[in-house]
């Protein structure tokens, strides 16, 4: 349980330098939105990394084996996170027995946010597990 809650720390900084990363990026320089979400998403990455291994996981495993297994873990989780994030977003928007909820929760925030939401929950979930089982064991 101690492992979920540092990881949860270091998911919050690294949602902040994500969103930091894209507010620079989009807002600041007009960059693409899927482009300033990617490179916001690798920089909350290599925090991740390194934050995990050091502090989370106390890995003492070898660094090139840990750094390729990380970056497999990074990339289907972001996978599930925006295959997740779309099939939300659709059933959200466009799905009739979705329409009380999605109606309801616009009172609050956009359907496709609450989708974001949901994409992100599963993100924690799935790399959480890889990054404890597979990147990271002793």
């Amino acid at each position: 349980m101690l492992h979920f809650i540092k990881y949860n720390i270091i998911g919050i900084m690294n949602t902040l330098i994500t969103l930091a990363v894209v507010w620079i990026l989009h807002q600041w320089l007009d960059w693409n939105l899927e482009l300033s979400n990617f490179l916001g998403f690798v920089a909350g990455g290599v925090n991740s990394y390194v934050c995990n291994r050091i502090w989370n996981f106390k890995s003492t495993n070898k660094k090139r084996t840990e750094v390729v297994r990380f970056l497999i873990v990074f990339l289907v989780s972001y996978g599930v996170n925006l295959a997740v994030l779309e099939g939300s977003a659709h059933v959200l928007t466009n799905a009739q027995w979705c329409a009380g909820f999605s109606a309801w929760i616009s009172n609050f925030m956009k359907p496709t946010y609450f989708a974001n939401i949901i994409a992100n929950v599963v993100y924690v979930l799935v790399s959480f597990t890889l990054y404890k089982k597979w990147v990271f064991k002793k």
